[in-house]
């Protein structure tokens, strides 16, 4: 330190800053500030990726520091695709969004849309503020992921999964993936469940940050469909199959995924649940798992809870809120976000009135291509391997 005009010491470096204060004013920021700070200097980075900061910010961080995201993906003849990513602003105090006219936040590649096997999902999952998509399949019959961070705007190229020689990956394949997060070792880690044609399931994981992909010993007791949802340590699965070949309703389970301990386990439904029920969805609410399903006209969303299954909600469907896509809670009183993508129409449902209004959305238009959105959950989580990785490619 060293005094001023005013005879009163000044800090002259952020070296000689308390750290106790440092920490302090850090965790009370929002992840996206932190984010650019982090880019500043090396300095800089080092106090961010602090795990002592990390564990201070998630006390202090609000449930609903969410955000929406809004993809579009280009028409392409190949079998890859370049999709743009731009945020959603929310207008405060009102249901007003508006899509970001700035140049696009990032720009990624991704396996190209089937407009003939609907509804095409741009993005595959998420978990602590990453995002993951597919590339597609490769030449060699493998397939490429990529974990994509858009707060510091960067994308990563998981290694092709590549499956044993004695069990060549052949024409007809099932696969099911997810990302989550170990807390125990402080990685993320993509879990990927294969099915060849009229052959046994198989469990491959990736460490983000690593070369490669290992296959482990354990499998679920069913085969699995649709995202992973990652809450509370787990990933969550729906299975594949509800009804026996003579349509009768089996009532299985869902599906778990313990990141520590890598083994899988068995949830339980919620008893109540009717059995000639029509979409079923997995869906993260805010570090939760909700669990949605459309039957009569309605749509009925439960949340799972430390103690079991609570129904959250029953939504009336009117004529003209058909096919609704349950997005997330809008805001910390459980307020639910419903997407209409075939109109480009969203909804909220307010949980204390029982009603439903539509959010006003400017700068969604028809454009050629395909579009969606998505809510993301900011997180502020840093992988230690995977930034050296990235900052390896940069």
């Amino acid at each position: 330190m060293k005094p001023n005009i005013n005879g009163l010491k000044t800090i002259d470096t952020m070296a000689e800053f308390p750290l106790e204060i440092m920490y302090d004013i850090l965790s009370r920021m929002q992840i996206r500030s932190l984010a650019r700070l982090r880019c500043v200097n090396k300095q800089w980075c080092n106090y961010i990726n602090d795990p002592y900061l990390e564990v201070m910010h998630a006390k202090r961080a609000p449930l609903t520091d969410a955000m929406l995201i809004k993809f579009h993906q280009f028409p392409s003849n190949s079998s890859k695709s370049p999709c743009t990513l731009r945020f959603l602003e929310e207008e405060e105090g009102t249901c007003t969004l508006e899509v970001r006219k700035k140049p696009p936040v990032m720009e990624f590649m991704c396996r190209r849309a089937n407009r003939c096997l609907p509804p095409f999902e741009i993005v595959l999952g998420s978990c602590n503020g990453l995002l993951y998509s597919s590339q597609g399949r490769n030449p060699d019959g493998s397939t490429t992921l990529v974990a994509i961070n858009p707060l510091r705007r960067e994308c990563y190229k998981l290694p092709p999964i590549n499956t044993p020689k004695s069990e060549p990956l052949g024409r007809f394949v099932e696969s099911s993936s997810g990302l989550g997060f170990d807390d125990s070792t402080h990685t993320f880690k993509m879990v990927c469940v294969m099915k060849k044609f009229k052959e046994d399931l198989y469990t491959m994981v990736h460490v983000l940050g690593t070369n490669s992909w290992r296959k482990i010993p354990q499998i679920p007791s069913y085969p699995i469909k649709g995202e992973g949802v990652f809450a509370n340590g787990c990933l969550h699965w729906l299975i594949r199959d509800r009804y026996d070949y003579y349509g009768v309703y089996l009532a299985k389970p869902l599906i778990s995924f313990d990141m520590a301990k890598e083994e899988f386990g068995l949830i339980n439904l919620p008893q109540e649940l009717p059995s000639n029920w029509g979409i079923v969805r997995l869906v993260y609410l805010h570090g939760e798992v909700g669990y949605v399903y459309h039957i009569r006209h309605k749509l009925v969303v439960w949340v799972l809870k430390e103690k079991g299954w609570v129904r959250h909600c029953e939504i009336e469907e009117k004529p003209s809120l058909r096919n609704l896509k349950v997005l997330g809670f809008w805001n910390v009183k459980g307020d639910v976000l419903m997407l209409d993508k075939c109109h480009h129409r969203m909804f909220v449902y307010n949980l204390k009135s029982d009603t439903v209004d539509e959010v006003s959305l400017i700068g969604w238009n028809d454009t050629a291509g395909v579009e969606d959105i998505r809510m993301y959950q900011r997180s502020f989580v840093f992988n230690p391997l995977f930034d050296q990785k990235l900052m390896k490619k940069s």
